[in-house]
């Protein structure tokens, strides 16, 4: 199973790849890293992917996922500015709500279309598409909580 981030960064798209060991499963606690001072939390949404793609055109896209979860993804913004890989790519650095059944969005679409031209899509890799401009702060015994995640920073 991939994990791949999709962004915008300085107006360009901006791809991550995350290993599985990322993943937080909804209502598991998030353990801040002790080698980062300034972790941060940016709002995501999550799709699932449903079935092997590579090269997919927008348009048809939609056929490719069938379910989306709100998501948190955490950022060791210390460690950003040195373009080091520790920096998104931590133990639990992806906390992943309920899914639910996806309908068919012109944004997700696009995101999956660009992801495809360089990654071959599989059935069960999730895709985050970051939400937010600016990542958050976060301190310990924070809870982080909207419908379906819930997520508690330790």
């Amino acid at each position: 199973m991939k994990i791949v981030g999709y962004s915008y960064f300085q107006g360009q798209p901006h791809f991550t790849m995350k290993c599985d060991a990322c993943l937080l499963n909804n209502r598991k606690p998030m353990f801040r890293p002790d080698w980062s001072t300034d972790v941060r939390a940016n709002d995501c949404l999550v799709v699932r992917i449903s079935r092997l793609g590579k090269c997919i055109e927008e348009r048809f896209a939609s056929r490719y996922y069938d379910a989306i979860a709100p998501g948190i993804d955490f950022i060791a913004m210390d460690y950003i500015a040195m373009d080091y890989p520790r920096a998104t790519a931590f133990d639990y650095s992806l906390c992943v709500g309920e899914f639910v059944p996806a309908q068919p969005k012109e944004e997700i679409d696009r995101v999956i279309a660009a992801i495809s031209e360089v990654v071959t899509l599989r059935m069960g890799d999730l895709v985050y598409i970051d939400r937010a401009s600016e990542p958050r702060m976060v301190e310990r015994d924070e809870v982080i909580q909207q419908e379906g995640l819930y997520c508690k920073i330790k």
